[in-house]
């Protein structure tokens, strides 16, 4: 009713009491939101984490099953991880393949198949990597403090703009616009040919997206809010 704008408040009085569970995803890439505080459901919670995953602390024991594609914060394409509660495991529906089937996978301690060894070795490095840097809480406040430096940016201009609750906004995919659909084509190529990559939005919402998950650095932030100010001084 808004745009996907905000998160709707959820509770377990939300949901009807016969259903088997509840499906979310924690962070939307494409309008730029995120889930800060997950429902509370009587129901198992299931969760596509795959934008977010180990970006902040989240605590697992809310959710029956959390699964995530490792190529946005763990690794490159090819890997799923996939964090089941026990007892959900063995359900699975007649029709379910044996490949989608956590159970086989569980039974073979993830070595049903041949696996995605490079994808897996490039994760095993990011898990080392977010270990010494002192795990999830630390990675958390590199993440808080670059989306800070965008929004406060964003926030105090007149020349750019999110229109996303505040309480809601993603801190891996920060959306903005100019009002101008001339401008926003202006500013994506402009910021390309400056060293400032793919920061085009979806097709669905238009405008800018910085997409500044973990492997973005602070400097990368930084250079991008400079860029932002030359452009908005060069084209009122």
């Amino acid at each position: 009713d808004k745009n996907y704008t905000y998160i709707p408040k959820l509770t377990a009085d939300t949901f009807r009491s016969d259903i088997d569970y509840v499906h979310i995803t924690s962070n939307n890439t494409i309008f730029g939101t995120r889930y800060t505080d997950f429902p509370e459901t009587a129901a198992p919670l299931v969760c596509d984490m795959s934008s977010d995953i180990l970006s902040r602390k989240v605590d697992v024991s809310k959710f029956g099953l959390i699964y995530a594609g490792a190529q946005k914060n763990i690794s490159c394409a090819g890997l799923t991880i996939v964090i089941v509660r026990k007892d959900l495991i063995g359900n699975a529906m007649a029709i379910c393949p044996t490949m989608l089937n956590y159970k086989a996978h569980a039974e073979a301690n993830s070595l049903y198949n041949t696996c995605p060894t490079y994808a897996i070795y490039i994760a095993m490095l990011t898990f080392r990597y977010l270990k010494a840097l002192g795990g999830v809480d630390a990675i958390n406040k590199i993440n808080e403090r670059k989306a800070k430096i965008l929004y406060n940016y964003i926030d105090s201009s007149d020349y750019y703009y999110n229109y996303n609750n505040k309480e809601d906004r993603s801190i891996m995919n920060v959306t903005f616009v100019i009002k101008s659909e001339e401008l926003n084509e202006k500013f994506v190529k402009e910021a390309a040919a400056a060293g400032l990559k793919t920061l085009k939005g979806h097709r669905l919402v238009g405008g800018m997206r910085a997409s500044i998950y973990n492997a973005m650095p602070v400097e990368g932030v930084e250079a991008l809010v400079e860029f932002m100010k030359k452009f908005a001084a060069a084209n009122r």
